[in-house]
């Protein structure tokens, strides 16, 4: 019988649930796991790289952790003594390093305990105390006179840049649950001057607005920082940057009291506005702590720092500051610019905060939209037009004007992520410029403890308006200014792990870099030069094949690689999630699984995760108008040429769940491996000069609709596959019709 061939090319829809996966479009998906569509293409998706200058690839991980300098071995006796900046911690998992040996904390009995040490010749003695925070290290030779490092090990709450005024003195400034770092181009360190002086006490759902704004003089540049945490005993205040040090600021309002009387003591939201500076969602203190949900207090115009500069009217020396109100009984929950226009999004509303002229009352509220809000404070992304934002009924665009829902072809995925009031706090939201992408980072729908970190990105394509999903641990996001450009030297990826160019701009100094940061104080690059994920979870200790991975957020099924734990194996499958903090990992030895293990464990390990490809076309019958069901023959893939890559592509038919791999073999009607090459095939010698070519895959499927899953099994994970670069740019399947469907 003559067969018909169907292109389905470009791939312009992406993911798309809301109907029945017979009635979307030809060239939609029904899932779409860590690739994403890029002008047409299915492309496998972004990988990260560790921040920093590191010494060695093993040592990798100490250069994009954040840290704290805490001393300096003695140059004659190699002794450091001392207490961790802010306080014991009650965690196992926290860090020190003595240049490249690291010293981990396992131990929670009383009295100092011996740490884990990665190399017990250079350092002697390392002990330290769970309940005190009491440490004491000794080295030798040319460890003598090194410093010190503290890993806190905490999760990252924020990201930012400090705007000094001059291109080559911008930092980078992040923030965990106790203090603040700076990152210099090679590590992190602390902010201050004088290590221990500024401390926060963040929750682990706290996280800090930053922006930055003029200071004491005009000339100067301030980062003005909230965590809004308003906890019995532990108030963090408003406080400011000036380059230097910080300083805890009280935005007074009324003349007579204290400091901290009559005054702001913290807001959700604080941004800079026509020469204002509005603080939005308060708490004031005016005869005891009050929370203002609803309100806009503004200060006058100019610093916002001046004595004067809040004080409401008819006050001495007033500044001419004051608030507004919203007519609404709802909290402010995120706020962002279109241009010059400030849209504020409630929870169940989103106003405008329109600008008066009038130096009485320069702002009033608009409403915008009454019938949808906003969920997470850091969920909002601007451009140019419109802003975006996750609400309690989809993903939102605001251009304004009017509001409409942008996730019509996933109506239903946000809603999995709102059962939590405090998980949806950890939505965090950032736009890649270099690769036309939105991500949201998403908390973890299943945990086996309640208090999970994200586990998923959901990805968003400007562009052409298409979803998909990357499998990913990220509580923020943010940007950093490189200040070098990257070199052979610090390069210890592979050739099939990179796929960078010689006019990356990614290479160049001072390039605008997009960095995340993870539950465990990790920072990395997200770059889409990238095939693999950073490994940015540590293994704080292996005891009898259980992994101690604090907060892992892994699930069983997943792949792993193990770097620097020496348990015998490179990749392993989570067999067990124990709970948050524990997993056991198998390893395969010829046909079977094994636990792996190293009761001689050190530490300095870490874990990284492996993202499985997983793409299921929509259930395909060209006939399906005439009522007849198909045979599907063959699919040509147009494939981008890589070095060794392999993919399995795996079918069923007819509503049916049953992968085909397996049933065809059972039944003996399998025709080939199923295995998509997209290397150069050998008696082909012309593609290997190729940039793209057809490769195809052959089948035998018979129903009434055929539905394709392409993704990498566990044998092509265990090998490597998913560090080999795969773009699919369009298929070619090749049906007839059969009987009455």
């Amino acid at each position: 019988m003559v067969q018909d061939r169907f292109l389905i090319a470009p791939f312009d829809f992406g993911l798309v649930k809301e109907q029945a996966p017979w009635l979307i479009p030809e060239a939609a998906f029904t899932e779409l796991n860590n690739v994403y569509i890029y002008k047409g293409k299915i492309k496998k998706r972004i990988g990260s790289k560790y921040m920093g200058v590191p010494a060695t690839e093993g040592t990798a991980q100490l250069s994009s952790r954040l840290r704290i300098k805490v001393g300096t071995t003695d140059a004659v006796t190699g002794i450091w003594n001392g207490t961790v900046p802010g306080g014991a911690y009650t965690n196992i998992g926290q860090m020190f390093s003595v240049n490249e040996v690291m010293l981990t904390v396992v131990d929670t009995a009383a009295g100092l305990q011996d740490m884990l040490n990665t190399d017990p010749t250079a350092i002697t003695h390392a002990q330290y105390t769970y309940a005190t925070g009491v440490y004491e290290i000794t080295a030798t030779g040319t460890y003598k006179n090194k410093p010190v490092y503290f890993y806190p090990a905490e999760p990252v709450l924020g990201i930012t840049q400090y705007e000094s005024g001059t291109r080559e003195e911008e930092i980078t400034v992040a923030f965990d649950t106790r203090f603040s770092y700076k990152f210099d181009g090679n590590s992190w360190d602390f902010l201050d001057s004088v290590v221990g002086t500024t401390t926060w006490n963040s929750g682990y759902y706290d996280y800090f607005w930053m922006t930055n704004y003029s200071g004491i003089n005009p000339e100067d540049t301030a980062l003005f920082v909230s965590n809004f945490n308003i906890k019995a005993g532990a108030v963090d205040p408003l406080r400011y940057w000036n380059g230097v040090t910080w300083t805890t600021w009280y935005p007074k309002f009324l003349v007579a009291g204290a400091a901290n009387i009559n005054a702001v003591r913290s807001a959700k939201i604080l941004l800079p506005f026509k020469g204002f500076f509005v603080l939005l969602n308060t708490y004031e203190e005016r005869g005891g702590l009050n929370h203002y949900p609803n309100r806009c207090r503004f200060s006058w115009y100019g610093s916002p720092v001046h004595a004067n500069a809040w004080l409401e009217p008819k006050q001495t020396n007033a500044g001419g500051g004051g608030y507004t109100d919203a007519p609404i009984e709802e909290a402010i929950v995120s706020a962002e610019f279109i241009r010059d226009r400030l849209i504020v999004f409630f929870e169940e509303s989103i106003w405008e905060l329109a600008y008066t002229g009038n130096p009485v009352l320069p702002f009033v509220w608009q409403k915008i939209n009454t019938e949808v809000g906003s969920i997470g404070t850091f969920s909002s992304v601007a451009f140019d037009d419109v802003v975006l934002n996750i609400g309690q009924t989809g993903i939102l665009a605001c251009n304004g004007a009017f509001v409409q829902r942008i996730d019509d072809a996933i109506p239903k995925e946000i809603m999995k992520t709102l059962r939590d009031s405090d998980q949806v706090r950890r939505i965090h939201g950032v736009r890649d410029y270099r690769t036309e992408l939105v991500y949201w980072s998403l908390p973890m729908i299943v945990a086996k403890d309640t208090d999970a970190y994200p586990d998923r990105v959901l990805v968003y394509n400007y562009k052409n308006s298409t979803w998909s999903y990357f499998d990913d641990s990220i509580t923020t996001f943010g940007y950093c200014q490189q200040s070098t450009g990257e070199t052979w030297e610090n390069d210890f990826g592979t050739w099939e792990e990179d796929d960078s160019t010689w006019d990356n701009d990614l290479e160049i100094p001072y390039a605008k870099r997009l960095i995340g940061g993870n539950q465990q104080g990790y920072t990395f690059f997200i770059d889409d030069s990238e095939m693999g994920n950073v490994s940015a979870l540590q293994v704080t200790k292996i005891d009898t094949a259980v992994f101690t991975v604090i907060n892992h957020n892994l699930k069983e099924g997943d792949f792993v690689k193990l770097n620097n734990c020496d348990a015998g194996i490179t990749i392993g499958l989570v067999q067990l999630v124990v709970n948050n903090n524990t997993v056991k990992i198998w390893t395969k030895v010829g046909d079977d699984f094994v636990y792996a293990d190293n009761a001689a464990y050190i530490g300095g390990g870490t874990l990284e995760r492996i993202s499985r490809i997983s793409i299921k076309s929509k259930q395909w019958n060209p006939y399906v108008k005439q009522g007849r069901s198909l045979n599907l023959s063959k699919i040509d893939f147009c494939v981008k040429r890589t070095t060794d890559g392999k993919i399995t592509i795996d079918y069923n038919v007819s509503n049916s769940g049953l992968g085909f791999i397996n049933e065809s073999t059972i039944s003996g009607s399998r025709l080939g491996n199923n295995v998509l090459e997209t290397s150069p095939y050998t008696l082909k010698p012309i593609e290997a000069t190729s940039d793209r070519f057809w490769h195809s895959v052959y089948f035998s499927a018979d129903g009434q609709f055929v539905q394709i899953n392409i993704y990498h099994s566990d044998d092509q994970l265990l090998n490597g596959q998913s560090y080999i670069n795969f773009t699919l740019e369009g298929m070619m399947i090749h049906v007839s019709p059969r009987g009455d469907i």
